[in-house]
């Protein structure tokens, strides 16, 4: 009997070979005012938060810069900013962890999204550093011009993606992909189905392992 194949699903509009974009949100930019002349680094949890700050001033691009994760600092780079770190593990409690052990005394900037799920300034209020936040960006649910064909693969990047999505399909025939734990538990509120998640919490990783579910 041969491998089913099943379309599979990315829940916004990033790019892909082989997965169809169906895109529950939306991300609209910001415009605070910003004042970098305290700060010693900046933080981003995503490439939005790269993207939003971007579209207000270039003086961030004279900070280092700190990213959760390759993707994030390949958009940095890509917007002739500095990277300074990396983090190990792409979470943001580890992030944070990993930052305020490694870095002492510091004042840092975290330019974020409205709604986030990782505690990064409860961790850094125990530590030694100074770390201020500014909203820069919202992520809100879309209604996308197409349909899911199911059976499917879905991905979700993140708990507002399950949520908008909610909104507008219900989880039979969907097998969801996780990007990490904390979507996975929101998920779970949803679906009975078995959750996948990748080893490393990236889309490039999520669809991955998409691409290499077997089903008979």
């Amino acid at each position: 009997m041969k491998d089913l194949k099943l379309p599979i699903y990315l829940l916004n509009n990033d790019k892909y070979e082989g997965v169809i974009n169906y895109p529950v949100i939306k991300i609209n930019f910001l415009a605070p005012s910003i004042s970098f002349d305290e700060t010693d680094y900046l933080i981003f949890t995503s490439k939005n938060g790269v993207k939003a700050v971007d579209n207000i001033t270039d003086k961030w691009k004279k900070k280092p810069s700190f990213a959760i994760g390759k993707a994030t600092a390949n958009e940095i780079k890509k917007r002739g900013g500095i990277v300074e770190f990396i983090a190990s593990k792409a979470y943001g409690d580890e992030f944070a962890k990993e930052i305020t052990q490694k870095y002492h005394n510091k004042k840092f900037l975290f330019l974020r999204a409205k709604e986030i799920i990782s505690d990064i300034k409860g961790i850094f209020d125990k530590s030694d550093n100074f770390l201020e936040e500014i909203i820069i960006y919202e992520t809100v649910c879309n209604k996308p011009s197409n349909y899911i064909k199911k059976p499917a693969i879905v991905i979700f990047t993140s708990p507002s993606t399950v949520k908008c999505f909610a909104k507008l399909n219900d989880f039979e025939n969907i097998l969801p992909i996780a990007i990490g734990n904390k979507t996975k538990k929101i998920l779970l509120d949803y679906t009975e189905n078995s959750v996948l998640t990748p080893e490393n919490p990236s889309i490039k990783e999520c669809i991955k392992l998409a691409k290499n579910v077997k089903l008979r």
